[in-house]
C-alpha cells in the first residue's frame, strides 16, 4: 500500500508539472492585421558575432538572404546607417520589391558624420525609386551627442542635395523639447515605445497610449506629416511596471498597433526585423529581443495565426519531468530503509517542482546573456543551484526518516543505519555553502537592481529553489525538532542540511555574517518595492535611490504594480528567513551544549 501511495503521488506530480508548463503556453488566437503586408520594419542585419561595436559587419550575401526572409511580410525597410555594409541595401531591396527609408547615423565624431552624410546623399541620388525618404540622425538629441544647431546643419545639407523627403528621428517628447527641428524637416519621425515610457503602459493600454501621444504631436505640429519610426515590444527581459515582455505580448502589440495605424491613417515602421544579440551590452537582455524574427531568422509568430509563448515547451517539460524523476530516485537511494508514504508523496512533488525550476533557469540563462563573461556567470549560478537542489533533496530524506534533527549529537546511533552517512554528510556541507553563495548573490543583485536596475533582469528564476526549498525543509525540521529546540532554530542555515551540532569555536563570525545577509535581504525587498514604483512614492525619494534628478518636491508618482518586482521582493523576504534564524540557532545550541 505504501508503494502504491508513493507511485500514485509521483504520477499526480508529473501531471501537475505538465499542467504548469501547459497553462502559460496555450495557443493565443490573433486577429489578423489589416492591409496584408507590414508597411516597414527596422532592418539591422547583424548576426551573432557581428556588431558595430566590434566593427564586424554583415556581408552582401547575408543582407540579401535576410531581405529574402522578410520580403513576404513587409513592404519596406528602414536602415539606421548608410555605411557599415548597408550601402548594398537599396540595390538588394529593389531586387526583392522593397522600398527603403535610408538613415544616416550621427554621433559626436565629425569625421564619421561627414562620411555618413556623403554616403546617404549618394545612395539617395543613385536609387531615387527605391529610397523613398531619408532620415538624418537617430535619437541624437536624446543621447546628447549633438546640439540642435549642429543637427540642423546636417539636415540642411542633406535637404539641399536630395529630392526625397528628409526627416530626423527621436522619441516623441524630444520633438516637444526641440520644436525648432520641426521647421527644418519635411516630416517628423517619432518613436513610440510604451515599454520604455517613464510610466510604462501595459499591452492592453499600449494602443491608447500611442493614439494619445500621436495626437499630442499632431496638435503641436499641425499640417506636418508624421512617421512613427519605431514602435514595438520586446519578447525577453525585465518587466517595467505594467509592461511585461513576451512573445504573446509582442504579437498582440503588433496586431493592435497595425490596426490602429490603419484606423487613424498614419504611416509607421515597426522595430525590428531580427533580434540583435549585441545590443544586450548596451540595454541588457531586453535590448537583444525586439525582433519579429529570432537571431536564427525564425519567425516568432505568424501575423495571421495563433501564438505560443514557448513553442517547444513540451520538450522542456519532458526534460524537467525527467530531471525530477532522477532527483526522486536518487533521493530514495540515500535511504535504504523505507521512507514513510506521506514523505514519499511530498518528495515526488518537491522533486518535480525542482526539475521544472532548474529547466526554467537554464532556458533563461540562454536568453539573458550574450557576452562570454555573462554566460559564464549564469552557468556558475546554475551549477550552484543544482548542487543546492541535491542537498535539499537529501536533507528532506534525512528529516523524513530521522526522529530528531540532532540525532547524531544527542543520541548517537539513533538513525539505526537508515541513512548512508558518506554522501549525506558531503551534501550537508555543500548545501550550506551553496546557500551562503546564493544568499550573497541575492544581496549583490538586489543592490544592483535598486541603484542601477534599468537594464537588469530580476533574478527570481534563480531564487525559487533556495527561497521555497529552504523553507519547506525548515518546516519539516520544525515538526520533528527535539525537545528544547525552538521553532525558529529549525530554519537556520546551519541546521537545515544535517543534525544540529554545537557551533565550533570561530563559527560565530559566520553566523553573524548570515544574520547580516538576512537583514540586507529584508532591506533589499523594501527598497525594491520603492525603486520599482510599485507603490505611490515621492518622486524625489525614488530619484535619490536611482541617483537621478527628481521631480518637484510635491510630485507623487502613481504607477501600475510591477508584479515581477513584487515577486522578487517576496523571494528576498523568504530567503532571509533561514539567515535570520541563525540567531535562534546560537541560543538553542548554547542551551544544549551548556555554552554561554
Amino acid at each position: 500500500m505504501r508503494y502504491l501511495t508513493i507511485l500514485a503521488a509521483l504520477a499526480v506530480a508529473i501531471l501537475a508539472n505538465y499542467a504548469l508548463w501547459c497553462a502559460p503556453n496555450r495557443p493565443v488566437p490573433l486577429e489578423p492585421p489589416p492591409g496584408g503586408k507590414l508597411r516597414s520594419i527596422s532592418f539591422a542585419p547583424f548576426r551573432d558575432g557581428q556588431s558595430p561595436l566590434t566593427r564586424v559587419y554583415p556581408t552582401p550575401e547575408q543582407i540579401d538572404a535576410d531581405l529574402a526572409v522578410i520580403a513576404p511580410q513587409v513592404a519596406g525597410v528602414r536602415t539606421y546607417t548608410s555605411l557599415e555594409g548597408m550601402e548594398t541595401v537599396p540595390e538588394l531591396a529593389k531586387k526583392h520589391g522593397l522600398t527603403v527609408t535610408m538613415g544616416g547615423w550621427l554621433s559626436p565624431k565629425t569625421v564619421i558624420n561627414d562620411a555618413e552624410i556623403e554616403s546617404l546623399i549618394d545612395l539617395a541620388n543613385r536609387y531615387p525609386d527605391t529610397i523613398t525618404r531619408v532620415i538624418v540622425g537617430n535619437e541624437v538629441l536624446l543621447r546628447g551627442d549633438l546640439k540642435p544647431d549642429q543637427l540642423i546643419a546636417y539636415i540642411r545639407k542633406v535637404k539641399a542635395a536630395v529630392k526625397q523627403p528628409v526627416s530626423y528621428a527621436d522619441v516623441w517628447e524630444w520633438w516637444l523639447k526641440f520644436p525648432e527641428i520641426a521647421d527644418e524637416v519635411d516630416y517628423l519621425t517619432i518613436h513610440l515605445l510604451p515599454y520604455w515610457e517613464d510610466i510604462p503602459a501595459s499591452i492592453k493600454a499600449s494602443a491608447d497610449h500611442i493614439a494619445w501621444t500621436h495626437k499630442i504631436i499632431t496638435e503641436r505640429f499641425p499640417g506636418k506629416p508624421i512617421l512613427v519610426g519605431e514602435a514595438g515590444w520586446p519578447t525577453s527581459g525585465r518587466t517595467r511596471g505594467a509592461a511585461v515582455p513576451g512573445r504573446v505580448e509582442m504579437a498582440q502589440f503588433a496586431g493592435a498597433f497595425v490596426r490602429l495605424a490603419e484606423e487613424k491613417g498614419f504611416d509607421y515602421n515597426l522595430i525590428e526585423a531580427f533580434d540583435q544579440s549585441w545590443k544586450q551590452k548596451l540595454e541588457g537582455t531586453v535590448g537583444g529581443h525586439w525582433g519579429l524574427y529570432t537571431a536564427e531568422r525564425k519567425p516568432k509568430f505568424l501575423l495571421a495565426g495563433p501564438v505560443v509563448e514557448l513553442p517547444h515547451w513540451r520538450d522542456r517539460w519532458a526534460i524537467a519531468a525527467g530531471a525530477g524523476l532522477l532527483l526522486f530516485a536518487g533521493a530514495l537511494a540515500f535511504a535504504p530503509a523505507a521512507v514513510p508514504a506521506g514523505s514519499g508523496a511530498a518528495l515526488a512533488f518537491l522533486t518535480q517542482g525542482a526539475g521544472s525550476a532548474l529547466v526554467h533557469a537554464a532556458v533563461v540563462a540562454q536568453e539573458w546573456n550574450y557576452y562570454p563573461q555573462d554566460v559564464a556567470l549564469q552557468w556558475v549560478l546554475l551549477a550552484v543551484l543544482a548542487v543546492l537542489t541535491l542537498a535539499l533533496t537529501a536533507g528532506f530524506v534525512r528529516a523524513a526518516v530521522a526522529r530528531t534533527v540532532t540525532a547524531r549529537v544527542l543520541a548517537p546511533g539513533a538513525l539505526n543505519g537508515l541513512l548512508k552517512p558518506g554522501p549525506m554528510d558531503a551534501l550537508e556541507r555543500v548545501g550550506t555553502a551553496a546557500t551562503l553563495i546564493l544568499g550573497v548573490v541575492a544581496v549583490v543583485w538586489s543592490v544592483l537592481i535598486v541603484f542601477d536596475g534599468r537594464y537588469r533582469n530580476f533574478p527570481g528564476i534563480y531564487m525559487y529553489i533556495p527561497a521555497l526549498g529552504l523553507l519547506a525543509l525548515g518546516w519539516l525540521r520544525m515538526i520533528r525538532r527535539p525537545a528544547g529546540m525552538s521553532r525558529g532554530a529549525a530554519f537556520a542555515v546551519g541546521n537545515l542540511f544535517g543534525p544540529a551540532i554545537p557551533v565550533p569555536t570561530g563559527a560565530e563570525g559566520r553566523l553573524t555574517a548570515e544574520r547580516w545577509i538576512g537583514r540586507l535581504l529584508v532591506a533589499g525587498a523594501v527598497l525594491t518595492v520603492v525603486a520599482e514604483g510599485v507603490l505611490p512614492v515621492d518622486a524625489p525619494l525614488r530619484g535619490w535611490i536611482r541617483g537621478t534628478s527628481a521631480a518637484p518636491l510635491s510630485a507623487i508618482e502613481w504607477t501600475h504594480p510591477n508584479c515581477e518586482a513584487l515577486r522578487w521582493a517576496l523571494l528576498q523576504l523568504l530567503l532571509a528567513v533561514p539567515f535570520l534564524a541563525s540567531a535562534r540557532l546560537v541560543r538553542d545550541l548554547a542551551k544544549v551544549t551548556g555554552r554561554r
